[in-house]
């Protein structure tokens, strides 16, 4: 704000004896007050910063995008040989189905067997607390989630009542 006044204050001083030399050599005076004024308009624009000057120099190298390995790692979580379904994959099945179940108010843990294999199919919950899912279990258990919610498996609201 002072550095405002300073130029101001300069321009003034240093603005009326150069309008009254001009006045002095002929220029009326309006015309050596507007070309005082153009010529300080154009310096006051030169001492613009157009470019953001307030960042670290040199700026930091673009980031890397990295590409995760989820896909792959999932892919090789099931053993090609016995066909027994690694524990990453196994949580991410059962994440899923957990998230499916807690729609309708159930846990895959806590639920009786016959409200569980109601929403994901048969033999869905006997999967999910086996000690061990084989491949076969693990499609039909995805089948089952890809299916929509049947909507006459979803419980009654508790504010729904029946007559």
């Amino acid at each position: 704000m002072k550095r405002w006044i300073v130029l101001v204050v300069l321009w003034i001083v240093i603005g009326v004896p150069v309008a009254l030399l001009l006045s002095f050599l002929g220029v009326p005076l309006p015309f050596g007050i507007a070309w005082i004024l153009a010529f300080a308009a154009a310096l006051l624009i030169a001492q613009q910063s157009f470019l953001d000057e307030s960042g670290p120099w040199p700026p930091p190298p673009p980031e890397q995008f990295q590409r995760g390995s989820d896909v792959s790692r999932l892919a090789w979580a099931v053993d090609a040989r016995t066909g027994v379904v690694g524990i990453s994959l196994r949580r991410r099945v059962t994440a899923l189905a957990d998230r499916r179940l807690r729609e309708h108010g159930l846990t895959a843990q806590d639920a009786d067997a016959d409200a569980v294999d109601t929403i994901l199919g048969p033999g869905s919950h006997a999967v999910l607390v086996a000690a061990e899912m084989r491949r076969p279990d693990l499609e039909r258990l995805l089948r089952a989630l890809e299916q929509p919610t049947v909507p006459s498996t979803r419980p009654l609201s508790a504010t729904t009542t029946t007559e």
